[in-house]
């Protein structure tokens, strides 16, 4: 199994965690004259079964992420927290635009307060668009790695 199909598996593993999890919470308690849409013991079973594999697929992932290279000097794991860095940067790069230009509140405020911009939006566009660059040329070349990678 590649690592990328073992990350859509995580994934769907999750999805089906939570729809267990919620028909459970609609079977744990019904009116007194119905019965429950669904075994709720069953469902457990069911549950520890999907979360047993979701531990065995995060951690065969997290093993292949930390011992594989993603360049000379990095590995996977390594680069995952460097394009999650990024995206932390552009989404701060973005609250700032919206705040500099008001949230859509345009110049003035409720009381008729006049405000000014005083950030260079021109930089701070320049430099989210670039680490924006960065973000996605780094997700795509994981994205690529995680086709041709082996899971451990």
């Amino acid at each position: 199994m590649f690592l990328a199909e073992a990350l859509l598996r995580k994934a769907g593993l999750k999805k089906e965690l939570e729809a267990l999890e919620q028909r459970m919470g609609e079977s744990a308690r019904v009116p007194h004259d119905e019965e429950p849409a669904d075994d709720y013991l069953v469902l457990l079973s069911s549950y520890r079964e999907k979360e047993g594999e979701l531990l065995e697929v995060s951690l065969r992932i997290l093993a292949t992420n930390s011992s594989t290279a993603f360049r000379e000097d990095e590995t996977i794991s390594q680069a995952i927290i460097r394009r999650d860095s990024l995206k932390r940067l552009v989404n701060m790069y973005n609250k700032l635009l919206v705040a500099a230009t008001g949230g859509g509140r345009g110049m003035f405020s409720s009381r008729d307060v006049k405000y000014k911009r005083v950030v260079d939006m021109d930089m701070v566009r320049t430099d989210m668009n670039n680490a924006a660059m960065e973000y996605r040329d780094l997700d795509v070349k994981l994205q690529q790695l995680n086709w041709n990678t082996e899971l451990l």
